[in-house]
């Protein structure tokens, strides 16, 4: 167990938990887009110093652009069929953009990854997809104690700063798990699927086979 992977866990250890195993989080790109009903609402953090600056920089230029145009008058903009088609075209990015979150459930991810997920969203499976998405960040870390299985997510979006911001993302009892097998598949990296005492299951994975395999044979050898 890298250091540094066994370090980020020790604040989200409960009291007398003993870490079994810890890794990265590799996210596979097939797992099923969590409905938007089932999604918590998030507040955007308040931007920085820096950010404040460039904006009102850039409201002093949009102003100083925005005075002539409303000097022609807003219905000769509006009504004007390049302004209507630059419109259409950002719509139709707008809408490929929601569309890419979604392209999990295509048939052509199917195909590659295999099936990675078995179970409802009221499932464990389907919580432990809910309750990570609904964390935030990005999830890049995972572990098995003698009483969970836990993932983090690393909330920093700095660009000037790249350590890492810990914090919870989701768990599961380990009384929960029956099962964590590695996946066949090569093309899969490190995949292995994590099934629970309800029949549900998920893949979860590692960038590397060997650390994948690794978690898998940590659970099964108890604790």
């Amino acid at each position: 167990m890298r250091p540094d992977y066994r370090e980020c866990f020790q604040p989200f250890l409960q009291p007398g938990e003993r870490l079994i195993v810890a890794s990265d989080y590799w996210e596979n790109s097939a797992l099923p887009s969590v409905p938007a009903h089932l999604r918590t609402p998030r507040t955007p953090p308040p931007p920085s110093a820096l950010e404040q600056r460039v904006r009102g920089a850039l409201g002093s230029i949009l102003g100083k652009v925005s005075r002539p145009l409303d000097a022609m008058g807003s219905s000769r903009v509006t009504n004007n069929p390049v302004v209507r088609a630059v419109d259409r075209v950002s719509d139709r990015v707008e809408n490929a953009a929601i569309d890419l979150e979604h392209i999990a459930d295509q048939p052509m991810e199917r195909a590659i990854w295999g099936t990675t997920m078995d179970g409802g969203w009221n499932s464990i499976a389907g919580r432990l997809l809910i309750d990570l998405t609904n964390a935030g960040g990005e999830p890049e870390r995972q572990a098995l104690t003698d009483r969970r299985l836990v993932l983090l997510v690393n909330r920093n979006t700095s660009w000037r700063n790249p350590a890492p911001q810990w914090d919870f993302g989701a768990e599961v009892p380990r009384t929960h798990i029956a099962r964590m097998t590695p996946h066949s598949k090569v093309i899969s990296r490190g995949r292995f699927d994590v099934g629970f005492v309800d029949g549900s299951w998920i893949a979860l994975g590692s960038l590397q086979r060997e650390r994948a395999e690794g978690f898998a044979a940590a659970f099964h050898q108890g604790v």
